[in-house]
């Protein structure tokens, strides 16, 4: 592949023409086994090179998680004559699957393949290197996926239309999503003296976005307790901003049960108490300050002070109301 197919490759995803370009995540939607099983239907009609192209998919849909898929994609560059590809990916399905690679049979077909290679030696696509060492530095300076879809997340899907299928992928995947949920993590972190981040009701729903990509990869397995804690913060932050308040304080106490605690959920859930005149208010925001203090966020407690100045007002006394908003004054 020549430098101007890969750069309309590049082209395709991080100019996110959608309309012409093979979806990824589509393709995510059939399952590694469900692959598998049409290169091994494809294999018995002798369709060899339709059969690799799907245990090739079935690779990249689970690069651990289907082994035979190396196996069978060798045996299926055997019967074209491809010796150098077959050896290659009987050395695959060793690598992921050393015990029942030792079976006679397949050692010999592998030793066999490897008679007919010679001294050819596989070599990737010259495609496939170039976007994979470009893929390698967008997961390490980011960022891993923007509201534009760019990221290190296109350039893994330029890698994939390019056809890489090697077990090194589920590497590449589990730092995509450690690489995503730290962004996530990063994005929901309310700004110096603030006490939310800077996201409105787009920006939240651009967060849950972000959290359906962290569960993209079937071999990889994140913190499901965490991102389901997310997933509700950002829905409750999304019904509260269109005025749901019941639905926001389900959500809201959904995403306040998980730990490490989410500082953002608590304070919804502060805001539900507000919106409610809980009876519990002040033990409501000690516990919330609480969780911003161990959270490491600073320079907030002028909003701790006036919204304990709003709580007392709600609850009858006056008296602690002004005290509390002669300590805003104090502190501004």
């Amino acid at each position: 592949m020549n430098s101007k197919t890969i750069s309309l490759l590049i082209i395709c995803v991080l100019g996110l023409l959608a309309t012409v370009c093979y979806s990824s995540d589509a393709a995510a939607q059939s399952s590694g086994q469900d692959y598998f099983l049409q290169g091994n239907s494809l294999y018995n009609q002798k369709k060899y090179a339709e059969a690799v192209a799907s245990y090739q998919h079935a690779i990249q849909a689970q690069p651990l998680g289907q082994p035979r898929a190396y196996l069978n994609c060798a045996r299926a560059y055997s019967m074209q004559k491809n010796f150098v590809a077959a050896a290659q990916y009987y050395a695959f399905y060793a690598q992921v699957d050393p015990e029942n690679a030792e079976a006679k049979k397949i050692k010999a077909e592998y030793k066999e393949a490897q008679k007919k290679a010679g001294k050819q030696q596989y070599t990737r696509d010259s495609a496939q290197t170039t976007v994979l060492k470009q893929l390698n530095n967008s997961i390490s300076t980011g960022p891993c996926w923007n509201r534009q879809g760019n990221g290190a997340f296109a350039y893994y899907d330029v890698l994939i239309r390019a056809g890489f299928a090697e077990p090194e992928l589920y590497d590449i995947q589990k730092k995509l999503i450690d690489c995503l949920t730290t962004e996530i993590e990063n994005d929901i972190k309310p700004a110096e003296g603030q006490p939310l981040p800077q996201l409105d009701r787009t920006g939240w729903e651009y967060i849950r976005n972000k959290l359906a990509k962290a569960k993209k990869f079937a071999d990889v397995h994140p913190d499901e307790s965490r991102l389901t804690g997310i997933e509700a913060t950002a829905h409750g932050w999304e019904a509260y901003y269109r005025g749901s308040y019941s639905e926001a304080a389900s959500y809201f106490k959904t995403a306040a049960s998980v730990r490490p605690a989410i500082p953002v959920a608590h304070w919804g859930q502060l805001m539900m108490a507000i919106q409610n005149d809980d009876q519990n208010i002040i033990q409501q925001i000690d516990a919330t300050e609480k969780v911003y203090q161990e959270a490491g966020i600073s320079n907030v407690d002028i909003f701790f002070i006036l919204i304990r100045a709003q709580a007392w007002r709600n609850l009858g006394d006056i008296d602690k109301s002004m005290m509390w908003l002669e300590k805003a004054q104090g502190a501004m």
